[in-house]
């Protein structure tokens, strides 16, 4: 059964049951990757997956139900379980279906180039990946993953007070993780990139010389002496807290007393050169959408404008709870998911100095390249932070021998306002995103 047909019988038996509205999120992806070593095919997958969730609201209550099939039964028992769902519900904070609105932003449309990529392609471009990345550097003596695979996949949601909205997305990524080998030790490094436009887009021989350099650059690493040293954090490491960072500017979060940030809206948070924004709408990224998992329209907005905090990423639910309108940040982790609040693509705004013009500048520091132990070392609710590290020394503006067996300890709420330059090199690869960061100090422990 089409997904048109589906609604329409399941909202006219949930009528004739008794709910007052109802709403469906059909998703359905289709995943594509191949995966090679050795010269040899390890990995050839093909996943399909998606379906149907129901949002109902009976004798006041919002019930929920999902179900991976479209058809007659699945009817049934979606309302069936919906109305079970509803009839026990104590919750206080009443949700809503929003009815949609007069107009969407348009956004960039699914690439016809990238649907009509074949497996084949997929296949020759992890091969070619692999023998450039064995190719980038001597030291290179194994490459432990080589994937590339295509997604493509379509979402709609549609209710009875009127919306109806529907998008789709493809795109393909490339990536290799990798093993240097000195004789007396190894290191590992990787990299990936993405297109939504162009498989051409991809330049696979600069995925492998990055993942190549990365794991070389480490050979020979050091402990050094332990002290507050000037920082550097790499935009991956810096993407990676500040991911940490977005999550306590959600709603949600604040309204459960789990954020730092509770409180402090119009109020001086970080420092004049933080602009952090959430832009669902620029294209070629992987956030791209022109409405959020309830079907209401994303715009983009500054979280944090110049240091001031403008306003937290919400819901639905969490605005009316706050006396303010949606932000469009509903999200969903799958279509039988609950609806929560999410990023689509939130980045801090790029400078002008590029990465190597602001280590140019420094006497001395280091550069964080990579942070482990992220879960266990970061409380999010006070902030503080303690992390094993590895990256490089600078010297006299030039990065210098690299390091190893550190550990990195600060405040994530402290750094935004301890930013003294963000970089140029901004890479949106997921729902959040920061340039490289220089941090006036961190307490590095080591030998």
């Amino acid at each position: 059964m089409y997904i048109g047909e589906f609604k329409k019988a399941l909202f006219a038996k949930g009528t004739a049951l008794g709910f007052a509205d109802m709403e469906i999120y059909y998703a359905e992806s289709k995943a594509t990757s191949v995966n090679v070593q050795d010269k040899t095919i390890k990995n050839y997958v093909i996943t399909e997956q998606g379906g149907v969730s129901l949002r109902g609201i009976y004798a006041g209550n919002m019930g929920y139900s999902s179900t991976e099939k479209l058809d007659d039964e699945s009817i049934n028992s979606l309302l069936q379980e919906a109305k079970a769902n509803a009839e026990i519900l104590e919750d206080t904070d009443k949700e809503a279906l929003f009815a949609g609105a007069k107009t969407y932003a348009a956004v960039e449309p699914v690439s016809k180039a990238i649907k009509e990529t074949q497996a084949e392609q997929l296949i020759s471009a992890a091969f070619t990946l692999e023998d450039a990345a064995l190719s980038a550097d001597p030291a290179i003596k194994q490459v432990i993953q080589c994937k590339v695979s295509k997604v493509e996949g379509e979402t709609v949601i549609a209710n009875t007070k009127g919306l109806s909205c529907q998008e789709s997305f493809a795109y393909i990524s490339a990536g290799v993780y990798l093993m240097a080998d000195s004789g007396a030790e190894t290191t590992t490094g990787g990299e990936f990139d993405f297109t939504l436009r162009d498989f051409g887009e991809i330049n696979l021989q600069s995925i492998a010389q990055k993942a190549a350099t990365e794991a070389v650059s480490q050979l020979g690493a050091a402990s050094i002496a332990s002290g507050n040293y000037p920082i550097v954090l790499h935009y991956e490491t810096a993407t990676t807290l500040l991911g940490f960072l977005v999550a306590t500017l959600s709603a949600e979060t604040v309204q459960k007393g789990f954020s730092r940030f509770e409180s402090r809206l119009g109020e001086q948070v970080a420092g004049s050169n933080i602009i952090l924004v959430e832009n669902p709408l620029m294209p070629g990224v992987l956030g791209t959408a022109a409405f959020d998992a309830e079907g209401y329209p994303t715009r983009k907005i500054n979280l944090i404008d110049k240091g001031i905090l403008k306003t937290f990423m919400h819901n639905q639910k969490t605005a009316k709870k706050a006396g303010t309108i949606s932000t469009g940040n509903a999200v969903k982790n799958g279509y039988a998911a609950a609806v929560t609040v999410g990023p689509h693509n939130v980045y801090l705004e790029p400078g002008k100095n590029s990465l190597d013009e602001i280590i140019s500048q420094m006497p001395e520091g280091i550069l964080i390249t990579e942070l482990q132990g992220m879960h266990a070392g970061i409380n999010t609710v006070s902030g503080d932070f303690s992390l094993a590290a590895r990256g490089f020394l600078i010297e006299h503006g030039k990065v210098d021998r690299p390091i190893n067996q550190i550990t990195a300890a600060g405040n994530l709420y402290d750094l935004l306002g301890e930013v003294e330059e963000v970089a140029s090199d901004l890479k949106c690869k997921g729902a959040v995103s920061s340039p490289s960061l220089k941090i006036t100090a961190l307490t590095i422990s080591g030998e």
